[in-house]
Protein backbone atom coordinates (compact mmCIF):
# COMPACT_ATOMS: atom_id res chain seq x y z
CA UNK A 1 0.00 0.00 0.00
CA UNK A 2 1.19 3.49 -0.67
CA UNK A 3 0.46 6.49 1.32
CA UNK A 4 -0.06 9.43 -0.55
CA UNK A 5 -0.66 13.61 0.75
CA UNK A 6 -1.65 15.97 -1.97
CA UNK A 7 -2.31 19.62 -1.54
CA UNK A 8 -5.55 20.69 -2.28
CA UNK A 9 -4.87 23.12 -5.82
CA UNK A 10 -3.55 19.78 -7.08
CA UNK A 11 -7.17 17.95 -5.75
CA UNK A 12 -8.62 20.25 -7.58
CA UNK A 13 -6.78 20.08 -10.91
CA UNK A 14 -6.00 16.08 -11.08
CA UNK A 15 -5.78 12.52 -9.29
CA UNK A 16 -2.91 12.46 -7.15
CA UNK A 17 -0.03 10.69 -9.49
CA UNK A 18 3.56 9.96 -9.28
CA UNK A 19 4.47 13.12 -10.81
CA UNK A 20 2.73 15.57 -8.35
CA UNK A 21 3.74 13.21 -5.72
CA UNK A 22 7.45 13.30 -6.80
CA UNK A 23 7.23 17.20 -5.62
CA UNK A 24 6.39 16.69 -1.84
CA UNK A 25 9.97 14.90 -0.74
CA UNK A 26 9.65 11.07 0.35
CA UNK A 27 6.39 9.23 0.98
CA UNK A 28 5.78 6.62 3.73
CA UNK A 29 4.51 3.04 2.46
CA UNK A 30 3.80 0.05 4.81
CA UNK A 31 3.31 -4.04 4.16
CA UNK A 32 0.24 -5.57 4.19
CA UNK A 33 1.29 -8.62 5.60
CA UNK A 34 3.34 -9.14 8.94
CA UNK A 35 7.00 -10.35 9.04
CA UNK A 36 10.11 -10.60 11.55
CA UNK A 37 12.68 -6.96 11.22
CA UNK A 38 15.32 -8.87 8.58
CA UNK A 39 12.31 -9.74 6.47
CA UNK A 40 11.04 -6.18 6.99
CA UNK A 41 13.65 -4.89 5.89
CA UNK A 42 14.63 -6.74 2.60
CA UNK A 43 10.70 -5.61 1.63
CA UNK A 44 11.68 -2.30 1.84
CA UNK A 45 14.46 -2.23 0.20
CA UNK A 46 13.08 -4.08 -2.81
CA UNK A 47 9.97 -2.01 -3.28
CA UNK A 48 11.20 1.17 -1.67
CA UNK A 49 14.24 2.60 -0.36
CA UNK A 50 14.80 1.56 3.27
CA UNK A 51 12.80 0.78 6.16
CA UNK A 52 11.90 4.30 8.06
CA UNK A 53 14.26 6.22 9.18
CA UNK A 54 13.67 8.98 11.71
CA UNK A 55 15.53 12.22 12.16
CA UNK A 56 13.60 14.17 14.91
CA UNK A 57 9.99 14.14 16.75
CA UNK A 58 8.37 16.05 13.69
CA UNK A 59 8.77 13.23 11.49
CA UNK A 60 7.89 10.68 14.22
CA UNK A 61 4.66 11.99 14.55
CA UNK A 62 4.12 12.54 10.33
CA UNK A 63 4.61 9.04 10.33
CA UNK A 64 2.22 8.09 13.00
CA UNK A 65 -0.64 10.37 11.45
CA UNK A 66 -0.04 8.74 7.89
CA UNK A 67 -0.17 4.74 9.43
CA UNK A 68 -2.99 3.02 9.77
CA UNK A 69 -4.23 2.74 13.45
CA UNK A 70 -4.25 -1.05 14.98
CA UNK A 71 -5.97 -1.86 17.68
CA UNK A 72 -3.04 -4.12 19.52
CA UNK A 73 -0.36 -6.10 18.41
CA UNK A 74 1.71 -6.29 15.77
CA UNK A 75 2.38 -2.81 15.13
CA UNK A 76 5.10 -1.34 12.38
CA UNK A 77 8.66 -2.09 12.63
CA UNK A 78 11.05 0.90 12.37
CA UNK A 79 14.50 1.07 11.29
CA UNK A 80 16.57 1.65 14.24
CA UNK A 81 18.30 -1.17 15.75
CA UNK A 82 21.56 -2.77 17.87
CA UNK A 83 23.20 -5.91 17.13
CA UNK A 84 24.42 -6.20 21.13
CA UNK A 85 22.91 -5.41 24.55
CA UNK A 86 25.10 -2.74 25.21
CA UNK A 87 25.55 -1.14 22.00
CA UNK A 88 24.00 2.00 20.76
CA UNK A 89 21.00 2.48 19.35
CA UNK A 90 21.78 2.71 15.21
CA UNK A 91 19.41 3.95 12.54
CA UNK A 92 19.61 2.03 9.27
CA UNK A 93 21.43 3.55 6.19
CA UNK A 94 22.87 7.09 7.81
CA UNK A 95 23.79 4.99 10.91
CA UNK A 96 22.53 7.98 12.73
CA UNK A 97 21.68 7.44 16.73
CA UNK A 98 19.02 10.13 17.30
CA UNK A 99 16.27 9.26 20.12
CA UNK A 100 14.12 12.10 21.19
CA UNK A 101 13.74 12.72 24.62
CA UNK A 102 9.94 11.29 24.33
CA UNK A 103 10.36 8.58 21.85
CA UNK A 104 10.28 5.36 23.84
CA UNK A 105 7.27 4.28 25.88
CA UNK A 106 6.93 4.09 29.61
CA UNK A 107 9.46 1.91 31.27
CA UNK A 108 10.81 0.58 27.30
CA UNK A 109 13.38 -0.07 26.30
CA UNK A 110 13.39 -2.81 28.36
CA UNK A 111 15.55 -5.25 26.88
CA UNK A 112 12.74 -7.85 28.63
CA UNK A 113 14.65 -10.96 27.11
CA UNK A 114 17.85 -9.74 26.34
CA UNK A 115 17.53 -10.24 23.19
CA UNK A 116 15.35 -6.96 22.11
CA UNK A 117 17.36 -5.70 19.44
CA UNK A 118 15.05 -4.24 17.21
CA UNK A 119 12.07 -1.53 17.29
CA UNK A 120 8.49 -0.93 16.82
CA UNK A 121 6.08 2.23 16.76
CA UNK A 122 3.03 2.23 18.28
CA UNK A 123 0.13 3.61 16.31
CA UNK A 124 -3.18 3.68 17.79
CA UNK A 125 -5.37 5.66 19.75
CA UNK A 126 -4.02 5.12 23.43
CA UNK A 127 -1.57 7.25 25.37
CA UNK A 128 1.59 5.20 23.65
CA UNK A 129 0.79 6.51 20.75
CA UNK A 130 3.64 7.08 18.43
CA UNK A 131 6.25 6.03 21.46
CA UNK A 132 8.64 3.04 20.45
CA UNK A 133 9.02 -0.49 22.06
CA UNK A 134 11.99 -2.92 21.93
CA UNK A 135 10.96 -6.31 21.03
CA UNK A 136 12.94 -9.59 19.54
CA UNK A 137 13.60 -9.08 15.85
CA UNK A 138 12.07 -12.56 15.36
CA UNK A 139 8.52 -11.34 15.86
CA UNK A 140 5.96 -10.72 13.16
CA UNK A 141 5.19 -7.19 12.37
CA UNK A 142 4.17 -5.11 9.74
CA UNK A 143 6.90 -2.84 7.86
CA UNK A 144 6.96 0.66 8.12
CA UNK A 145 9.18 2.21 4.42
CA UNK A 146 10.08 4.98 2.72
CA UNK A 147 10.65 6.12 -0.34
CA UNK A 148 13.23 9.05 -1.14
CA UNK A 149 12.12 11.30 -4.03
CA UNK A 150 15.61 12.70 -4.13
CA UNK A 151 17.95 11.41 -7.21
CA UNK A 152 20.38 12.46 -9.43
CA UNK A 153 18.16 14.11 -11.61
CA UNK A 154 16.43 15.97 -9.17
CA UNK A 155 18.69 19.42 -8.88
CA UNK A 156 20.81 20.13 -12.13
CA UNK A 157 23.77 22.11 -10.43
CA UNK A 158 23.38 21.33 -6.74
CA UNK A 159 22.53 19.22 -3.89
CA UNK A 160 18.96 18.07 -3.00
CA UNK A 161 17.77 18.00 0.49
CA UNK A 162 14.77 16.16 1.37
CA UNK A 163 12.51 16.65 4.57
CA UNK A 164 8.49 16.20 5.00
CA UNK A 165 6.72 17.62 1.89
CA UNK A 166 9.46 18.93 0.27
CA UNK A 167 12.63 19.13 -1.70
CA UNK A 168 14.92 21.59 -1.92
CA UNK A 169 17.88 21.79 -4.25
CA UNK A 170 21.19 23.88 -2.97
CA UNK A 171 22.31 25.30 -5.48
CA UNK A 172 26.03 25.58 -6.63
CA UNK A 173 27.42 29.29 -6.77
CA UNK A 174 26.43 31.05 -9.91
CA UNK A 175 23.35 28.89 -10.28
CA UNK A 176 19.70 29.19 -9.17
CA UNK A 177 16.14 28.29 -9.83
CA UNK A 178 13.81 24.94 -7.90
CA UNK A 179 16.36 22.42 -9.41
CA UNK A 180 19.22 24.85 -10.17
CA UNK A 181 18.68 24.82 -13.65
CA UNK A 182 19.41 28.46 -14.71
CA UNK A 183 22.81 29.82 -14.14
CA UNK A 184 25.83 29.86 -16.56
CA UNK A 185 27.89 26.81 -16.76
CA UNK A 186 31.54 28.16 -15.30
CA UNK A 187 34.46 26.11 -14.54
CA UNK A 188 35.66 25.42 -11.35
CA UNK A 189 37.39 28.09 -10.14
CA UNK A 190 41.04 28.08 -9.85
CA UNK A 191 42.98 29.07 -7.10
CA UNK A 192 46.54 30.77 -7.76
CA UNK A 193 49.11 30.20 -5.73
CA UNK A 194 52.63 31.88 -6.15
CA UNK A 195 55.60 29.89 -4.59
CA UNK A 196 58.55 31.94 -4.07
CA UNK A 197 62.51 31.27 -3.89
CA UNK A 198 64.69 32.75 -1.72
CA UNK A 199 65.96 35.65 -3.09
CA UNK A 200 69.25 35.37 -4.63
CA UNK A 201 71.97 38.28 -4.70
CA UNK A 202 74.68 39.37 -7.48
CA UNK A 203 77.57 36.85 -6.48
CA UNK A 204 80.83 38.80 -5.90
CA UNK A 205 82.55 40.04 -9.02
CA UNK A 206 79.71 38.96 -11.39
CA UNK A 207 76.03 39.50 -11.76
CA UNK A 208 72.58 37.19 -12.02
CA UNK A 209 69.56 37.68 -14.71
CA UNK A 210 66.59 35.71 -13.76
CA UNK A 211 63.54 34.61 -16.32
CA UNK A 212 60.42 37.53 -16.51
CA UNK A 213 62.60 39.47 -13.61
CA UNK A 214 61.20 37.14 -10.91
CA UNK A 215 62.41 34.29 -8.64
CA UNK A 216 59.68 32.28 -8.45
CA UNK A 217 58.16 28.11 -9.25
CA UNK A 218 59.59 27.44 -12.44
CA UNK A 219 61.90 30.80 -12.93
CA UNK A 220 65.60 30.08 -14.29
CA UNK A 221 68.65 32.14 -13.17
CA UNK A 222 71.92 32.88 -15.10
CA UNK A 223 74.87 33.22 -13.52
CA UNK A 224 77.96 35.42 -14.94
CA UNK A 225 81.64 36.48 -14.03
CA UNK A 226 82.74 39.65 -15.11
CA UNK A 227 85.96 40.07 -17.54
CA UNK A 228 89.06 38.29 -15.72
CA UNK A 229 86.51 35.78 -13.57
CA UNK A 230 85.63 32.71 -14.00
CA UNK A 231 82.39 30.98 -12.62
CA UNK A 232 82.71 27.60 -10.72
CA UNK A 233 79.86 25.69 -10.21
CA UNK A 234 76.30 25.86 -12.21
CA UNK A 235 75.41 28.40 -14.17
CA UNK A 236 71.69 28.22 -13.78
CA UNK A 237 69.36 27.25 -11.08
CA UNK A 238 65.61 26.67 -11.43
CA UNK A 239 62.99 27.73 -8.52
CA UNK A 240 61.48 24.32 -7.68
CA UNK A 241 57.50 23.62 -6.65
CA UNK A 242 59.35 22.91 -2.81
CA UNK A 243 59.85 26.77 -2.33
CA UNK A 244 63.96 25.46 -3.08
CA UNK A 245 66.65 26.47 -5.62
CA UNK A 246 67.53 23.10 -7.78
CA UNK A 247 71.77 24.02 -6.35
CA UNK A 248 74.16 25.90 -4.61
CA UNK A 249 75.41 29.54 -5.62
CA UNK A 250 77.67 29.15 -8.21
CA UNK A 251 80.96 31.92 -7.11
CA UNK A 252 83.61 33.61 -9.49
CA UNK A 253 86.80 33.50 -8.90
CA UNK A 254 90.09 35.21 -10.62
CA UNK A 255 91.83 33.61 -13.67
CA UNK A 256 95.28 34.47 -11.83
CA UNK A 257 94.24 31.88 -8.77
CA UNK A 258 92.12 30.01 -11.11
CA UNK A 259 95.26 27.15 -11.74
CA UNK A 260 95.55 24.02 -13.27
CA UNK A 261 99.29 22.75 -11.19
CA UNK A 262 100.96 19.77 -12.46
CA UNK A 263 104.24 18.92 -10.56
CA UNK A 264 105.86 15.45 -11.47
CA UNK A 265 109.15 14.66 -9.30
CA UNK A 266 110.99 13.19 -11.71
CA UNK A 267 113.07 10.31 -11.83
CA UNK A 268 116.06 12.86 -10.27
CA UNK A 269 113.81 13.42 -7.04
CA UNK A 270 114.78 9.78 -5.48
CA UNK A 271 114.04 9.72 -1.51
CA UNK A 272 115.25 6.55 -0.03
CA UNK A 273 115.44 4.41 -3.47
CA UNK A 274 111.90 5.27 -4.20
CA UNK A 275 110.05 7.56 -6.75
CA UNK A 276 107.75 9.63 -5.69
CA UNK A 277 105.20 11.49 -8.22
CA UNK A 278 103.32 14.37 -6.96
CA UNK A 279 100.55 15.22 -8.75
CA UNK A 280 97.89 18.61 -7.69
CA UNK A 281 95.18 19.07 -10.22
CA UNK A 282 93.64 22.58 -8.25
CA UNK A 283 90.34 23.92 -9.18
CA UNK A 284 88.97 25.92 -6.63
CA UNK A 285 88.11 29.33 -5.27
CA UNK A 286 90.22 32.01 -3.38
CA UNK A 287 91.35 29.72 -0.72
CA UNK A 288 91.59 26.42 -2.01
CA UNK A 289 94.13 28.30 -4.76
CA UNK A 290 95.74 30.09 -2.27
CA UNK A 291 96.44 26.98 -0.24
CA UNK A 292 97.53 24.78 -3.29
CA UNK A 293 99.93 27.52 -3.85
CA UNK A 294 101.69 27.57 -0.74
CA UNK A 295 101.48 23.64 -0.46
CA UNK A 296 103.08 23.28 -3.99
CA UNK A 297 105.53 26.10 -3.13
CA UNK A 298 106.61 24.28 0.12
CA UNK A 299 107.03 21.01 -1.16
CA UNK A 300 109.16 22.45 -4.84
CA UNK A 301 111.41 24.10 -2.09
CA UNK A 302 111.85 20.64 -0.05
CA UNK A 303 112.77 18.49 -3.13
CA UNK A 304 115.04 21.15 -4.26
CA UNK A 305 117.22 20.66 -0.64
CA UNK A 306 116.55 16.98 -1.45
CA UNK A 307 118.18 17.10 -4.93
CA UNK A 308 121.33 19.51 -3.28
CA UNK A 309 121.56 17.57 -0.53
CA UNK A 310 122.13 14.18 -2.41
CA UNK A 311 123.75 16.09 -5.29
CA UNK A 312 126.50 17.12 -3.07
CA UNK A 313 126.43 13.86 -1.42
CA UNK A 314 127.52 12.40 -4.69
CA UNK A 315 130.36 14.53 -5.16
CA UNK A 316 132.18 13.47 -2.22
Amino acid sequence: KIILKCSQLLNQLFLCSSLAVSTLGWTYHYSSETMNWTQARQYCLTHYTDLVVIQNQKENDYLVSMLPNRTGSPYYWIGITKTHMNETWTWVGNNSTWIGEQSWAENEPNNNHSTEFCVEIYVNTGRNRGKWNDEKCNKRKFAACYKAQCNATSCSRGRCQETIDNITCLCEPGFKGDRCQTGEDRAPSVVEVTIDCPSLSHPDNGHISCSGGNQTFNSTCRFKCHLGFLLIGSSTVNCEVTGNWSGPRPTCASNYLMMHTIFVASDSFLLSGTRKECVFFIFSGYKHALMAVAGCGAFSAFCCICFCWMKHRKSQ
